[in-house]
């Protein structure tokens, strides 16, 4: 629910930005753009709580790696398939926001805006009813509210790993399948809402995802902030790479979208595989932990009829003496 927050803005400053790029130019728009941030940052900073429920780790210096980096954590097969899954997923889900402008724009879906007249730059149009490639974008990031908020309800009822799995799944499909079909505008504007929808719960969920795999063990729950920001660190590097392999692709196959399509459509069905293989990593552990628990409580229990036996047959030689 938080992460809806996103979303929200990622209608509310491009076209903020646009406006004042024409406005006042590029940077003041990038000043006032920067205050803004600043004061919402500041509001989280006064206003937000945490939770008194949940347990702090209060380490006696911070200067200790393992303060920030948990070298057990990599050992949980589950974290570490989720590691591997949001790294996929970084690696191709940028590459269609950065590119599904200039997709519209050559394709005459869409056409482009100049910045700084407001002219257009494509006014030879394929589709007569060609709409701004901007407004694509726009409501994608719209309808990605609509996804972040149902996740929500979602993950109390089937659990956090089962949503991002299949939410995951039904996004690489739309991208390699809806996306590659699309040529007229009603298509772009349904891919755009339709993937907008799951786009918003598959990049918001991956926090929920790692305190599921924690369980709901308190003790364990405290190392959510730690586990989060390492699995975020994994896939950083990727995150920055995905959408440069994905414009070199362009250039490199003559302005061919498809390779984005399919590399973005790829990645994330990868991504997929891998939270999959994060569950059944899960069901493992757990399985395994169930067994252990039946067999101590078994043995606790043939143990201690054991020794009543042994107690009662001693009171039975006692009364024959």
């Amino acid at each position: 629910m938080v992460a809806s927050g996103a979303s929200i803005a990622g209608l509310i400053y491009p076209l903020m930005i646009k406006t004042l790029i024409q406005e006042v130019g590029f940077n003041n728009a990038q000043r006032y753009t920067a205050c803004l941030t600043a004061a919402t940052c500041l509001l989280a900073i006064f206003l937000a709580r945490p939770n008194p429920a949940h347990m702090f780790r209060k380490p006696e210096t911070w200067k200790k790696v393992s303060v920030w980096v948990d070298t057990q954590a990599f050992r949980n097969h589950s974290f570490a398939w989720l590691c591997a899954a949001i790294a996929f997923l970084f690696f191709g889900f940028y590459a269609v926001f950065f590119n599904l402008e200039e997709w519209a724009a050559q394709t005459g879906i869409g056409y482009k805006d100049d910045a700084r007249g407001g002219g257009p730059l494509v006014e030879d149009n394929t589709h007569p009813d060609a709409m701004r490639a901007f407004w694509l974008l726009s409501i994608m990031n719209a309808t990605s509210t609509i996804g972040r908020l149902s996740s929500a309800y979602l993950c109390d009822h089937f659990g956090a790993m089962n949503v991002h799995c299949f939410v995951t799944t039904v996004a690489s499909l739309l991208v390699l399948i809806l996306w590659t079909l699309a040529d007229t505008v009603k298509a772009a504007i349904g891919f755009v809402v339709v993937f907008g929808v799951f786009s918003g719960a598959v990049i918001g969920l991956p926090p929920a995802s790692v305190a599921h795999i924690l369980g709901p063990d308190p003790a364990a729950q405290a190392k959510l902030g730690q586990w989060t920001g390492m699995m975020y660190s994994c896939a950083a590097v990727f995150a920055l790479t995905g959408p440069v392999i994905a414009g070199h692709l362009i250039t490199e196959f003559a302005n061919d979208f498809r390779t984005v399509q399919l590399w973005s459509g790829a990645c994330m069905f990868i991504s997929a595989c891998c939270m999959g293989m994060s569950i059944y990593s899960k069901h493992r552990q757990m399985t395994r932990e169930w067994f252990s628990e039946k067999r101590r409580r078994l043995s606790s229990v043939t143990s201690g009829t054991l020794s009543k036996s042994r107690s009662r047959g001693g009171v039975s030689q006692r009364e024959e003496v």
